[in-house]
C-alpha cells in the first residue's frame, strides 16, 4: 500500500469512529435529558398526590353521605306506607255475585 492510499485509509477509519462515537454521545445526551425531564414530571405528579387523595376522599364521604341520606329516605317512606295500610280499613269481601265471564254465557 502507497502513502497515499494509506492516509486514506486512515481518514476513513477515523471518520467513521468519529462518527459513531458522535452517535453515542447523542444518544447519551438524549437519554440523559430524558431522565431528567422524567425526574421533573415525577416530582410534579408527587407534589400532586396530597391534593387529589384529599379530593378522593371528599368524594367517598360524599357518597357516603348520599347514600345514608337515600336509605333513611327510604325506611322513612316504606314505615309511612306500612302505617297507611294498617290504618286503613280492610278491603270487604268479596260478595259472591261476581258476574259470568263471557265463555260462561
Amino acid at each position: 500500500m502507497d502513502g497515499s492510499n494509506a492516509r486514506v485509509l486512515v481518514i476513513v477509519v477515523i471518520a467513521t469512529v468519529m462518527f459513531f462515537v458522535g452517535r453515542r454521545f447523542q444518544r447519551t445526551v438524549d437519554t440523559w435529558a430524558g431522565w431528567g425531564k422524567a425526574i421533573k414530571t415525577a416530582a410534579e405528579a408527587a407534589a400532586k398526590i396530597p391534593g387529589a387523595k384529599a379530593a378522593a376522599w371528599v368524594a367517598v364521604r360524599g357518597m357516603i353521605v348520599a347514600g345514608l341520606v337515600a336509605m333513611v329516605l327510604f325506611v322513612v317512606l316504606t314505615n309511612v306506607i306500612r302505617q297507611g295500610e294498617a290504618s286503613s280499613p280492610p278491603s270487604p269481601a268479596p260478595s259472591g255475585t261476581a258476574k259470568p265471564l263471557r265463555g260462561d254465557r
